[in-house]
Formats: C-alpha cells, sequence, structure tokens
C-alpha cells in the first residue's frame, strides 16, 4: 500500500528508537505472568501477493515456510479487495460493513465527514474503526503487542494501542522492518510482543507501476522472499524461536487493467444532487439528504448506459459481500467487471499503459490472496482448502491461548485444521 501519513502518536524513543505507547497500553508495556510462557505470532503481510504466485515464481524462503509448515491454496478476501478493508478484517475478523472501513477512502453521513487512508488525523483517530483488533484482544488481555505498520495500528481503538507501534513511513527499508521486529523478539521476557504485525508495500508497489508481464513483479516477489529469509534465520537464532509462528498473508491480489477499460462517470450520468462520489473498480455514490429516489434515478441511469459493470441501491448488494450494512458504503454502488474501473473526470488516469491493480470480486481468480503459516502447533507440508480472511483472527487467537472478541464472523475450524490437537 502507498501512503499511511508519517503520523508519530504519543512518541516517546528509547534506545534503540522504538516507538513507545504504553501510556495508552492496557499491560502498560509489561505481559501479564500467565502470559509469558505462551506462544508467539508474527503476521507478516505481503500487500498485493497473488495466490499463484507461489508456483510461478522461484521463492526459496517461502518454499521453507511451507515445507515446516501448512499453506492454503488461497485466502479470499473480504468485499472489497482494497487494502485498508482487507487489512483491518485480517486482524478483526469481521467484514468490512461491520468494522467500518469500508473502503480506503469513504464517507460517513452520520458525522458528515471523510476517511481516507492519505488522512493522518483520520487513520489515527480511533473512532473510525470498530471491532477489536488482535493488537486489542492481546493488551487487554494482559500480553504485549508491537505494529510494524498496519492499517488502525497508530489510532487508540477503545482507548488501546499496541505498546509498541511504528508510524507509517512507505520509504522505510525492508531490512530496517525485519531488524526492527527482531530487536523487539530480543527484549526481555516481561517486555517482549508475542504479538507482532508486519507489512510490506514492495510488491503492491511494482505492480501498480508494471503490467503484471513484467519481470519487475518476479523481481519484487524474489526481493521480498529474501527479506523473509532474513527473518526466518533471526528467528531460528532465538533460544526461543520454536516458539514462534510466522503467518504470511496478504491483502488482495491483482489484475492488469489499463486506461482504455478506465470509464468516466460524468460520461455516463448527470452528477447534479450527488454528495460525494468514490470511484474505482467499486464506485460508490452519496445523494444529497438521503434522497431514495434520487438514488433510484441514479441507479437506473447507470445501468442504462454501462456495459462492464452494474450499480446496486445498498441493500440490493448481493449478501455474499456483506457490505449492505453500514451506509459508509454508499446510497448507490457500482461494481465493475474485472479489469475494468469507474473514474471521475477530473481524476488523473493511467499514462503507463497496462498495469495491474485490484479491488475486484473477491471471488475472482486473480483477487485471491497468499496464506500459509508455520510454528510449533501447525502440521508440516499440510495444504488446505481455501480460507477466508475473516479466519485469521480467530486462527491467531487459537495460538496465541487468548479469547476471541464475540460476535465476529471468522470461523476459527477453517484454518485451525492446520494445527496439531
Amino acid at each position: 500500500m502507498k501512503a499511511w501519513v508519517t503520523y508519530a502518536l504519543c512518541a516517546l524513543f528509547a534506545l534503540t528508537g522504538q516507538v513507545f505507547s504504553a501510556s495508552q497500553s492496557s499491560t502498560g508495556g509489561m505481559n501479564a505472568p500467565e502470559q509469558r510462557e505462551k506462544p508467539y505470532v508474527v503476521l507478516v503481510s505481503l500487500d498485493g501477493f497473488r495466490a499463484d504466485y507461489l508456483d510461478r515464481f522461484r521463492l526459496p524462503n517461502l518454499a521453507r515456510v511451507m515445507k515446516r509448515g501448512a499453506r492454503a491454496k488461497w485466502m479470499n478476501p473480504v468485499f472489497p479487495s482494497l487494502t485498508f478493508p482487507n487489512h483491518y478484517s485480517l486482524v478483526t475478523g469481521l467484514h468490512p460493513d461491520k468494522h467500518g472501513i469500508v473502503s480506503n477512502s469513504f464517507y460517513d453521513p452520520a458525522r458528515r465527514q471523510k476517511y481516507a487512508m492519505h488522512d493522518g488525523p483520520a487513520v489515527t483517530d480511533g473512532t473510525w474503526y470498530r471491532g477489536e483488533p488482535i493488537w486489542v484482544t492481546a493488551e487487554t488481555q494482559g500480553m504485549v503487542a508491537a505494529c510494524y505498520f498496519w492499517p488502525g495500528s497508530e489510532a487508540a481503538i477503545g482507548g488501546v494501542r499496541p505498546t509498541f507501534v511504528m508510524p507509517y513511513d512507505d520509504d522505510a527499508p525492508n531490512d530496517a522492518r525485519v531488524r526492527r521486529v527482531l530487536e523487539w523478539l530480543r527484549l526481555p521476557p516481561d517486555r517482549r510482543p508475542h504479538l507482532i504485525t508486519l507489512y510490506f508495500s514492495e510488491l503492491d508497489t511494482t505492480s501498480h507501476r508494471n503490467s503484471l508481464n513484467s519481470p519487475n513483479i518476479e523481481r519484487a516477489a524474489r526481493s521480498l522472499d529474501a527479506t523473509l529469509g532474513v527473518l526466518i534465520d533471526g528467528i531460528d537464532a532465538l533460544s526461543f524461536g520454536s516458539q514462534v509462528n510466522l503467518v504470511i498473508t496478504a491483502d488482495h491480489g491483482m489484475v492488469e487493467t489499463s486506461r482504455s477499460r478506465t470509464i468516466t462517470i460524468e460520461s455516463l450520468v448527470d452528477l447534479s444532487g450527488i454528495e460525494h462520489t468514490f470511484d474505482g473498480p467499486v464506485s460508490s455514490f452519496h445523494v444529497a439528504g438521503g434522497d431514495i429516489a434520487r438514488a433510484r434515478k441514479l441507479r437506473d441511469d447507470l445501468n442504462a448506459r454501462l456495459r462492464n459493470g452494474r450499480a446496486y441501491l445498498r441493500d440490493e448488494l448481493p449478501d455474499r459481500y456483506h457490505y449492505s450494512a453500514d451506509p459508509r458504503a454508499g446510497d448507490v454502488v457500482v461494481i465493475m467487471e474485472e479489469a475494468w474501473a469507474l473514474k471521475r473526470a477530473t481524476a488523473k488516469l493511467v499514462q503507463f499503459g497496462n498495469r495491474g491493480a485490484h479491488g475486484w470480486d473477491p471471488a475472482a481468480p486473480a483477487m485471491r490472496a497468499v496464506f500459509l503459516a508455520m510454528g510449533p502447533t501447525l502440521k508440516p507440508g499440510l495444504v488446505i482448502d481455501p480460507v477466508d480472511n475473516v479466519d485469521v483472527y480467530p486462527f491467531m487467537t487459537e495460538l496465541l491461548g487468548l479469547r476471541a472478541a464475540p460476535g465476529i464472523d471468522g470461523q476459527p475450524g477453517r484454518i485451525g485444521s492446520m494445527v496439531r490437537k
């Protein structure tokens, strides 16, 4: 992903340069005695890593993980297959219409405010986020957590932050990210985080700038694989390395699109009376005053002219999208066919030919994400059926011996088949 704004939250730097937020951590920066002997989870996101890359490219370190641990055939993203909704679903076990982060950018008619992934004050405001992310689950049960980049981690959610959090900086080198994670794991047991999140944007950024047939895609995947090799070797060198679970996943896949498959919204409909518009593979429209008659007219006008997508009133959306419950999704939602997108006439169109993009129906094979894990209780060499993004949260709470938050959408048994009972 691109740009979470570098916005320091209560920064207190120790000699190691770690960012502390223990003043808003339920643990006070210390593991409760009953948590100190529990296993560890390092959750790694490889943004934009398609499931089929595991078989297409030579990736020796990911192959090590598959040999020592287990993998799913693929992981289904949540709808829409965008970075912020999927990352927050991974750590809450909720679909976006429950956790509230319905897109990378959206409008909340109740607040009469916009949220955008580039907006530092918004991404660090905990009142935008619903649900309970895994670091809050850990901290409120006396377990220290650390986040090296993750949507939501820079905000106090329910008044709680991770003990350690790094404000997002897209320029942070991958080796520096791994180095910091290993430093956290070398802390004394009373202060050592048992849950760590780690995020890499390299492949996503490369995919947005290149054709998916470019050698740069494999080059970026292999670079990430080498980085993961350093992380794995570092974990193996720890005296307690055998207690560490490494969970590797992604938020979405990629499909190739082009400027020729981009349609301007204004060429289709009159936007008078439309208060807010968010474009892309999934576009949302908020009508002024929530006027249902205007919303119906917009839907009908779009469907009369649109050949590569379909417009819905929010409550008409298919149930499988889990997208109808939150007004933040819009009064009218347009879902485009794979590789097609709507754009505002004022938006900057693609200038560099074919390139990778995402956001389409999670059922599309190109949107499938990678999922694999290794650890002390995981079955080596196992390949399981596809899993859903929302299943990752209950899987991690099981590995950590924590109580999952109530009311989640994820099913613990789906990935739980990887675990030796």
